[in-house]
């Protein structure tokens, strides 16, 4: 997955995208089984960063993603803050830390395909996963 199609994909979202995105992020942890292997996930991610010292590109890289999100929103008339859009811009700051972190370490493929997995009913984001 590329990072900058990734953020060219959440700029292109609507109002009604994020809305259905979170929707879809809520639907993705319904059991402590589930919980679980998400929290693994961010783990792995976090210490592939570590290891690879690219931390400071994976935050400049989340926060992009989030603004994306959120610029999205606010251009679709949303009323910020709103829950289901800052839901939505944090998982696509993990998910871009993800990226960063998979060009790196590329044994974190499975958790960035774990996390992605809650963005894969919304076309822009879909056709790069």
């Amino acid at each position: 997955m590329d990072l900058l199609g990734f953020i060219a994909a959440l700029d292109a979202l609507t109002l009604d995208d994020v809305r259905a995105l979170a929707i879809d992020l809520d639907g993705m942890v319904t059991t402590a089984a589930e919980e679980i292997d998400v929290t693994r996930a961010y783990l792995s991610i976090e210490a592939a960063l570590r290891g690879a010292h690219k931390v400071r590109e994976a935050a400049q890289a989340g926060h992009r993603a989030s603004v994306a999100v959120i610029a999205a929103a606010d251009r679709g008339g949303a009323d910020l803050p709103d829950a289901g859009v800052t839901r939505v811009a944090r998982a696509a700051g993990s998910i871009a830390r993800g990226i960063v972190a998979l060009r790196h370490q590329p044994s974190v493929e499975p958790a960035v395909h774990l996390l992605v997995s809650g963005f894969r009913q919304v076309a822009p984001v879909a056709a790069l996963a």
